[in-house]
């Protein structure tokens, strides 16, 4: 495994940022990314248990709102399906219907025409329109949904090849106190998914990398400076497709620098320093904070 540690969340965790007359080079700056919305961020609920947090979605909002990361987003996806798309696209043959369902249901929520193209080659089409990632869930012949297509550009420390087939829980795997608290809630929530029901759910964490292409774990960085960390969110949503049976999973991945972060509102900032004080201490090792807990809530607190 190769580490690059550079502060372009638009490059690879494993390549070295390409410096242009329009980029800053990575000694006088980075690329400043959009802000984490605030009705993105966690809140105090948080801090007891990890929970599924799902909340009604918009019947029309498939993917997340247009905003100024979507060009440097489209362009990363561009390269990765180019230069690696082994490693960000995999399908099964009995999801070939509902990637061409749900990229239509997509491209036409957008404004675009459908694809062209067919199975997974249509939901490429559809990934490379929007800054969010694409999975289809399809279930088995006991009804349990796996993970049977996706277009995975920015995946949060884990590998698509790894996962394809896979359960819900094969999937959060391993995610702490996965079976203890989200397991049942979960299958609720997969139980009641329907076409005019989607929901939506959180992520987030705190990120020694910026990269949204971060398959792997980069090692732990004692010695770094808070403010030069980064408050990572993947912004999730979910619906059924009604004419295939299987489910549209996205994931919409921000970013924003710890130096960054501290500019908010103070009770923002506040809220956020007490709740990583109080997670469990597993939850913080899953979420990669256990390392530098003590550190971040002193930044937060110290402002």
């Amino acid at each position: 495994m190769s580490i690059v540690f550079h502060n372009d969340p638009f490059t690879p965790f494993d390549r070295q940022p390409v410096i242009t007359h329009d980029s800053p080079s990575i000694s006088s700056g980075f690329r400043r990314s959009t802000p984490i919305p605030d009705s993105y961020l966690p809140t105090a609920v948080d801090a007891a248990r990890l929970r599924v947090g799902a909340r009604p979605l918009d019947l029309e909002q498939w993917v997340s709102t247009p905003d100024d990361d979507w060009a440097p987003t489209h362009a990363m996806k561009t390269s990765l399906l180019h230069e690696r798309r082994e490693e960000v696209v995999a399908f099964q043959d009995n999801a070939h219907d509902a990637c061409v369902e749900a990229a239509n249901g997509i491209l036409q929520s957008i404004g675009e025409a459908p694809s062209i193209n067919s199975g997974i080659d249509a939901l490429v089409d559809a990934a490379l329109h929007v800054a969010d990632d694409l999975c289809i869930l399809m279930p088995d012949g006991n009804g349990i949904p796996r993970l049977a297509a996706a277009v995975l550009c920015s995946p949060n420390r884990w590998r698509l090849a790894g996962k394809l087939g896979g359960t819900m829980m094969d999937i959060h795997q391993p995610v702490a106190r996965y079976g203890d608290d989200l397991q049942s809630p979960v299958d609720a929530v997969m139980m009641r998914l329907s076409p005019q029901r989607p929901l939506a759910r959180l992520n987030w964490g705190i990120s020694n990398h910026p990269a949204l292409f971060q398959p792997d774990t980069p090692p732990v960085t004692p010695n770094m400076d808070i403010g030069d960390m980064w408050f990572r969110v993947d912004w999730h949503t979910l619906r059924r497709l009604p004419m295939s049976g299987g489910a549209l999973f996205t994931i919409r991945t921000y970013v924003e620098k710890m130096s960054d972060f501290m500019l908010r509102d103070y009770a923002v900032v506040h809220d956020i320093a007490d709740l990583i004080n109080k997670i469990p201490e597993n939850v913080a090792q899953y979420k990669s904070i256990a390392p530098y807990r003590d550190r971040v809530f002193e930044y937060l607190s110290g402002r």
